[in-house]
Order: C-alpha cells, then structure tokens, then sequence
C-alpha cells in the first residue's frame, strides 16, 4: 500500500470532525503536499490537504488559515477555509513516527490557468489573464499592506536571511555539487550582490508585507466569471516584487515575456502604484527567482528535478552578465 492510502486510512475517521460524511475521496495531488478530493453525501466538494512534516509548524500554518480568511473578508477569490467543529483548523495526525497536519479547504471549481493558457493560441487570453493576475496581485499586496497583523500571527520572512542565511527556506543554492569550478563562482558573486543589493532595499511597509510568494500559473484557477488563487503553503512575509517575478518566472525566456511581463504590470498599476524604479528592479527579483529555484531543486532529489540545474544556471548567468554582477 502507498503512503497516500496509508495516510488516506489514517485520515478517514476524523473527518465527522468537519462535519464530512464522505461519499468518495480521490487523490487529486501528490507532490510536497497530499491533496484529495472529497464528495460528501450531501454533494458538497472539498479539499483536503496534508501536509508534508517539517516544513511549517502547527502556529505558522494557523497563521496561513488566518491571512487567507482575511483575505477572503477582503473579497480577493481563495479557498474557504473550513473549520473542525472544535473551531481548529487541522488535525494531527501521525504517519511513520512523523507528525503530519490535516487541514480542509472547500473545494474550487474550474481549470489551471497554465491548462487555460497552454490550450489557447489566442493572444488576447494571454495579457487579459495577466492583466487580471496584476489586478489580484496588487490587491492582494493593498490587503496585506493595510492589514493589523495578529500578535500571535507566525509565518516566515522572504527577506535577506530567508533567502540566504544560514538555514534558507530553500535550500542553500551556492552549495549545489553538480556547479562546476565556473559556474560556482557565478552564483557565489550573484549571492552576494543580492544580498547587498536587497539589503539596501530594506523592508518597507510600502513595498514588503505578506505575500503569497508562488502565485504562479499553477496556482491559480480560472473559470468564466473569476480568478482564484490557491495554495498558501509558501505565503510568507517579502517582497511585492517577488510576487510579479514568480507570476512571470516560467516564461522568462519566452518570446511572449515582453507581452506577459507589460500585461501583469498594466494590470499591477490599476490597483496599487508600481513606480518605473520598480520596474527595472524586476530583473533583480528574477534573478532572485531563479537562484531560488536552484535551492528548492537541489533540496528535493525525490521530485526528480535534477535535469533543471543546467537550464537554471544558464539563466542565472544571463542575469548577472544583464545586471553587470562580476565573478573574479
């Protein structure tokens, strides 16, 4: 038996806690995190996630469900959290001696934005979906910028030591043993221009807040009347500009950047100010992105991901001959 129908097992009996009486469940994701999708017998849809151990703590992920619901009050599309009848929001649950959360999310209806985009060869539906992308980016960043954190809020910072300190969320990138003698020099003078440059940048209220941080073409739905973003697991404090370079990271070496790039922006403008200065800073962020990636690819050799290490190390060069960062 998989580890999903173990811990699908192990899961079955609590969910009367949600005031859940499935009548079927099926497993949707198996990635870092578990997501099944669940019919109750009263035809209700629902998500049920567990998540991977180790990566947040039962505070920080409270403060997930937190920010999202705020959100939600905010009249920005994402999933409806869904409470135990004690009021919790996950249960803990304990698989192979290691603690695992249980959490409940109602279910959403439609289609991946990146589904949506790879079957279109409409160039309109290309800059309208990031058109609209900006406009919830943006704000998203105004209900973060404006919102009284709790005090008992906990979540991690995407800022200068989450990138780059001694433990980063990602992984430390500069120590990824497949570099070769030139290509380690790279990323060791990229790391530290981006620790001085970001340094300098600092965290402002203005330009640094909570974030989603992966709001990516994979984590947003799309169906005829709105735009949903799901998927928090990586929500965290950072910055906005992050944000804009995640949304557009995967299409960095595509002819349709400039297009993607000027519609998510054009979008952006029409709910928050995104100076010119912030603008050519974008390439910094991703750069960021990028050497992000490197640290969250090398991290996971059981995602087999290994074969993406050449490519990102091209584009992490291309940026620092682009941003004029030396290697002598």
């Amino acid at each position: 038996m998989d580890d999903t129908n173990a811990i699908l097992d192990i899961v079955r009996p609590f969910l009367g806690e949600w005031g859940i009486n499935p009548q079927t469940i099926k497993l949707v994701s198996h990635s870092e995190n578990i997501v099944y999708k669940v019919l109750a017998d009263d035809n209700q849809q629902y998500a049920l996630r567990v998540h991977r151990p180790g990566y947040h703590t039962l505070d920080e992920l409270n403060a997930e469900q937190l920010w999202t619901s705020a959100l939600y009050s905010y009249g920005i599309s994402v999933p409806k959290v869904v409470r135990r009848a004690n009021g919790e929001y996950y249960k803990a649950i304990e698989v192979k001696g290691a603690i695992r959360y249980v959490g409940m999310v109602e279910w959403l209806n439609g289609q991946v934005l990146y589904d949506k985009l790879e079957q279109s060869t409409n160039a309109k539906t290309l800059t309208s979906s990031f058109v609209e992308l900006g406009i919830i980016m943006a704000r998203t960043h105004n209900q973060a910028s404006s919102w009284d954190v709790p005090t008992t809020f906990r979540r991690h910072h995407w800022n200068v030591e989450g990138f780059f300190g001694s433990s980063p969320h990602w992984g430390r990138f500069w120590e990824v043993p497949q570099l070769d003698a030139e290509q380690e020099a790279v990323v060791l003078a990229v790391k530290e221009f981006l620790v001085q440059r970001l340094s300098s940048y600092g965290e402002r209220p203005e330009t640094y807040s909570m974030i989603h941080a992966d709001m990516h073409h994979g984590n947003v739905m799309v169906d005829e009347e709105s735009m949903t973003v799901i998927d928090f697991d990586d929500a965290g404090f950072g910055w906005h500009l992050y944000d804009i370079a995640v949304a557009i990271y995967h299409y960095q070496d595509s002819d349709n950047f400039p297009t993607i790039q000027a519609a998510i922006i054009e979008g952006y403008r029409k709910k928050r100010e995104l100076t010119v200065e912030d603008v050519e800073l974008l390439p910094v962020f991703l750069l960021l992105r990028n050497v992000a990636i490197l640290g969250w690819v090398h991290g996971r050799p059981e995602l087999d991901h290994g074969d993406r290490i050449p490519s990102i190390v091209n584009s992490i060069r291309g940026y620092a001959e682009l941003l004029g960062i030396g290697c002598a």
